[in-house]
């Protein structure tokens, strides 16, 4: 459970937050409630909340100096805070997005609103602590569950451990010492490296060998960037420790090939040729040609997912011939195919997975490791039909998810007009077993989804709005005010202008 503190000098307002929202049931408890500023600094003096509501006008101190206040002293300015008026001040906005505050909510609040904002918070808090507690870690542990899971969770963990941005240009460096002779601590290493442009993080890899994650800091230009912060790094390293063996993986961005560089780093130290033998030795050499673009072969790949996913023969037949034709015209080909394959694969098991598929038991189509470009466009379209035809039966298995899609379809285009029957078109089920399944998933039919929905955000548009009843039911869906006015009051008990006129909320 997260603390909450919630500050307002209108007694009403305080009861209100006490009587009308349930926290517990949304991760949060409500522990103090006091009518100004100065109280809720006393409070937090003697106990720190995870999560602040706080007025704008209110005696003594009001709430921007509350926040100011908040936000100058060390254990109080990363406090989750949300500012709650009746007043549209754009000053105060001003303040909110300057001081990064969470939300800014205008009175009328509503019930379900609250409600949404505490779900959402409740993630971010949820986030934001898992993050910490792995900062707590080595980078080598961040580093081995990283490369062991090659999930989307241990990647965000490693880029926050770091403190790298998400898409930044990385690659792996190893240093192997020579045989009798000591090579580098990590502390030697971060003091030899202190300075340089490049960002980097050492760890022990492995194998036992000291290892680097190096990134570059700059934005225009990142595999150039990469490039020239990496031939630093490596000037440094092997100018101090001549003896060592220094292994250099290709590039990646955002970490998220990790088991791939890791793996050519592997083959670069299986190579006879390099074994024991001082120097610097680069999985590919560098040259001075423009590079491919990542950002073209994830898309070719992305549709080579999407014509799986739906199972469109002819669609994965030009989907992969698409690619293939890409990776063939590159100028590293080989390295764009790795790259390239990698992508699709793990897109490939997610589906397969999301399915219903074992995870433990990869199937047969699971793509080879292709060495030449010869029989490529056959064998990738050939593994592709294979996978479509497998995810496609699991998927008529396991209809949950495409139930779960379709709800979640509803949820975000509820103003539109949607009918049960060309919904179970689109995601291919049956229209009276997703009738069933819809209501016991929601707890509602559809119709009553859709109207629940639209009477939700109508009690928003009503409140703050100066919208007319015809305006809004037009805007929800409605083919008539009358009709409108019809479902709003049988789920309200009152008409909509009765609503409008008689709800304060906690105005």
């Amino acid at each position: 459970m997260y603390n909450v503190l919630v500050v307002d000098d209108e007694p009403f307002m305080l009861e209100g937050w006490r009587t009308m929202v349930d926290w517990e049931s949304h991760g949060f408890r409500l522990c103090w409630a006091v009518s100004d500023g100065k109280e809720a600094l006393e409070v937090m003096e003697r106990e720190v909340p995870d999560l602040v509501f706080t007025d704008l006008q209110m005696p003594v101190m009001d709430g921007l100096e509350l926040i100011r206040q908040m936000k100058q002293s060390q254990g109080l300015k990363e406090i989750k805070t949300v500012i709650v008026s009746g007043y549209s001040r754009f000053d105060a906005a001003q303040f909110a997005i300057r001081h990064q505050i969470e939300q800014y909510l205008l009175k009328p609040l509503i019930e379900e609103e609250i409600h949404e904002l505490l779900d959402s918070l409740r993630v971010d808090m949820d986030q934001r602590n898992s993050m910490e507690a792995s900062a707590s870690e080595s980078l080598s542990i961040v580093f081995a569950r990283a490369l062991q899971e090659e999930s989307e969770e241990s990647r965000t963990a490693l880029t926050s451990h770091l403190g790298c941005l998400p898409e930044a240009m990385g690659r792996l460096i190893v240093l192997d010492a020579k045989a009798g002779k000591p090579g580098p601590t990590m502390e030697e290493m971060e003091i030899e490296l202190s300075g340089l442009p490049a960002g980097f993080g050492c760890m022990e890899e492995p194998s036992g060998s000291i290892g680097l994650l190096v990134w570059s800091r700059q934005q225009d230009s990142m595999e150039a960037g990469l490039d020239s912060d990496t031939k630093r790094v490596i000037e440094r390293l092997s100018g101090q420790w001549p003896s060592c063996t220094i292994y250099v993986s290709g590039e990646t961005q955002g970490w998220r090939q990790l088991r791939q560089l890791y793996t050519q780093l592997q083959e670069l130290r299986s190579r006879g040729l390099y074994k024991g033998r001082a120097g610097v030795f680069w999985y590919e050499h560098r040259h001075e040609q423009a590079h491919w673009r990542w950002e073209d072969a994830a898309s070719r790949a992305e549709a080579v997912l999407t014509a799986v996913e739906r199972n469109n023969v002819a669609a994965i037949e030009q989907a992969t011939s698409a690619l293939v034709e890409f990776v063939e015209g590159t100028h590293k080909p080989a390295s764009s195919l790795t790259a390239s394959l990698s992508y699709l694969q793990g897109g490939l098991l997610r589906a397969y997975h999301k399915a219903g598929g074992d995870p433990a038991n990869p199937p047969e189509w699971i793509l080879p490791p292709y060495g030449l470009l010869g029989n490529v466009r056959e064998q990738l379209s050939a593994a592709c039909l294979q996978a479509a035809g497998q995810i496609d039966e699991l998927n008529n298995k396991r209809p949950e998810g495409r139930l779960q899609e379709a709800v979640a379809y509803v949820t975000d285009h509820y103003r539109e007009k949607l009918q049960l029957k060309d919904l179970a078109e689109q995601f291919r089920l049956n229209p009276v077993y997703m009738g069933q399944q819809f209501k016991r998933i929601t707890g509602y039919c559809f119709n009553d989804y859709m109207h629940l929905l639209r009477i939700k955000e109508a009690k928003k548009l009503l409140l703050r709005t100066d919208l007319k009843v015809s305006s809004i039911a037009n805007e929800l869906g409605y083919h008539s005010t009358e009709y409108f006015g019809s479902v709003f009051k049988s789920m309200t008990k009152v008409s909509p202008s009765a609503y409008k006129s008689n709800q304060r909320g906690l105005s």
